[in-house]
């Protein structure tokens, strides 16, 4: 990375790295192409907005960006007045000024401390005056979620129609807390997490103008933990500088923060998933003996889930980004974990989920994680419910076709009437549908349970012909729900057909349509002179259902 001389406050040895490497300008600020992408143009077209908001997560730079978006309108570099420039230059007067925190036409407010109408009257009461030194007044609300009711009112009219000389930058973490006629008054900025890469780019960086020796596994495990936040790996950082000196080691960072070995982590998931229970729990309770606790545990095998299950479903094209802030060492361990199949790996994300619930409301945490894991373990043997039910429906049809013949005669008579039923089931499931119903039927005949129960209620039909079916899914279904229906169809009636998935509403889906005529069917009923008699003789009645009698 470009060194900038003027990115590092003088006379900030004593400063924590969060304050000492705040940047200054655009060119140090990392991971917000797209909002510096936005405002340069902007500036080159003459196009400033009177009002910004700025909204993250915590640590992404916001109060950062405004200060120096402060700079960019106020700068007084004699090269660029009366322009203004991207680039500040950071040697004016008031650069320095808005630097220090101290420039008298660029006023800050935490509104998490002044929340009140009062506050912003104050506030509002300075609009009219021109600025002193330099050619904006700006006004800098952080945390602006926080103020009242009355004050975002007090507020409105003059974020409205401010003077030409008065600009508005607000900063949240909690842009739904603010109301939406302030927003629609401001340019929106969303900052966005910084990538795994470029923290970490960013980190080396500081260890080496800091002369810190970090190895790249204990980079991966703060820019892990920071979660994209750059005060947060910032702090981390300089608080293992404290702990481990000018050498910083994965397992330094993991002491301190109280982790789990993930390896160990990443064993244990294993083995309950094979169903090695015994091995896993020995190893659970090494863990929490060292100090870890059961929570972070469980926080940690959820992450891996996520890492393995991607890993399955994207395949390797995809490997070397979703493992890029992974150690090395954890690496194998997880490739390992993806070769489960993707049914064993939902059902143990589910179960952790839960899991991590139980933990935080159990009287004991490390025993409710021991049962957390038996449980994840006992859950590997059992089969998953789309091979459950295709079992149940062999074994059903394996209990229908079994016979018991008393001799020969019966022997050869049930074997013609077998064969002839096989071969009336085979004409059966070749005919093509001809209509939709006819084709939900056939995977119900054919045993497909799970698609059949999927197409009754998750899916509306758009269109449908010979070799063509259009359908809006509308609900919680495999990724190759499409590709498995035009398969199956195509193998069963040597046609081939294609199934596409569009965003066309259709009509109703199976379900609804029945559950429609059933209602149609009971309106009918209830108003026929006969119900009407019962109806009224038994007013507590009512009628839920009707049946023909051929059902």
């Amino acid at each position: 990375m470009d060194v900038e001389s003027d990115n590092i406050v003088a006379n900030s040895k004593n400063r924590v790295l969060a304050r000492k490497y705040r940047p200054l300008n655009f060119k140090r600020l990392i991971g917000q192409q797209t909002l510096i992408k936005t405002l340069s143009g902007s500036i080159e077209r003459n196009r400033l907005a009177h009002a910004y908001m700025l909204t993250g997560v915590r640590g992404v730079g916001k109060t950062t960006t405004a200060r120096i978006i402060a700079k960019v309108f106020n700068c007084l570099d004699p090269e660029k007045i009366p322009e203004i420039s991207i680039n500040p230059c950071g040697k004016c007067e008031c650069c320095l000024g808005i630097a220090s925190g101290n420039h008298i036409d660029v006023l800050e407010m935490d509104a998490a401390s002044h929340t009140g109408v009062d506050n912003i009257r104050d506030l509002i009461d300075g609009v009219g005056y021109k600025p002193v030194t330099s050619k904006y007044r700006i006004y800098i609300i952080d945390e602006v979620h926080m103020l009242s009711k009355g004050a975002f009112n007090a507020l409105l009219k003059t974020l409205e129609e401010p003077p030409d000389h008065v600009k508005f930058i607000f900063a949240t973490t909690e842009i739904r807390k603010v109301p939406i006629t302030v927003l629609s008054r401001c340019q929106r900025f969303d900052l966005q997490r910084v990538l795994s890469e470029q923290l970490i780019e960013y980190l080396n960086w500081i260890c080496d103008q800091e002369g810190i020796k970090c190895s790249n596994e204990a980079l991966q495990i703060i820019v892990r933990v920071s979660g994209g936040s750059v005060r947060d790996a910032l702090s981390l950082l300089d608080q293992s500088a404290s702990i481990s000196g000018d050498d910083i080691k994965s397992e330094n960072i993991s002491y301190m923060l109280g982790l789990p070995n993930r390896l160990s982590s990443i064993d244990i998931l294993n083995d309950v998933l094979s169903g090695e229970i015994s091995e896993a729990l020995g190893m659970y309770d090494n863990i929490i003996n060292h100090g870890s606790n059961s929570e972070t545990m469980v926080c940690d095998m959820l992450d891996i889930l996520h890492l393995s299950t991607r890993l399955l479903v994207e395949g390797e094209k995809n490997e070397n980004v979703l493992l890029f802030a992974v150690p090395e060492s954890e690496k194998n361990g997880i490739k390992k974990i993806s070769k489960f199949s993707l049914p064993d790996l939902t059902r143990a994300w589910q179960i952790l989920l839960k899991g991590l619930e139980e933990i935080r409301s159990a009287p004991n945490a490390n025993e409710a994680g021991s049962m957390i894991l038996i449980r994840l373990s006992y859950a590997s043997s059992l089969p998953d419910p789309a091979s459950l039910v295709k079992k149940i429906n062999s074994s059903f049809q394996s209990h229908e076709n079994k016979v018991e013949p008393k001799n020969e005669n019966q022997i050869s008579e049930k074997n013609k009437q077998s064969d002839l039923i096989n071969k009336n089931d085979i004409e059966k499931q070749e005919k093509e549908p001809a209509d939709y119903e006819e084709m939900v039927k056939l995977f119900k005949i054919k045993g497909e349970l799970l698609i059949h129960a999927q197409l009754t209620s998750c899916v509306h039909l758009v269109s449908f012909e010979r070799g063509k079916i259009d359908i809006r899914i509308n609900g919680n279904v495999d990724k190759g729900f499409a590709k498995d229906i035009s398969g199956n169809l195509t193998k069963w009636t040597g046609i081939d057909w294609i199934v596409n998935s569009v965003e066309e509403e259709g009509e109703e889906t199976l379900d609804q349509k029945r559950e429609r005529e059933d209602k149609e069917r009971i309106t009918r009923t209830k108003s026929t002179p006969e119900m009407e008699k019962v109806l009224k003789a038994f007013p507590n009645a009512d009628l839920k259902s009707v049946k023909d009698s051929n059902e």
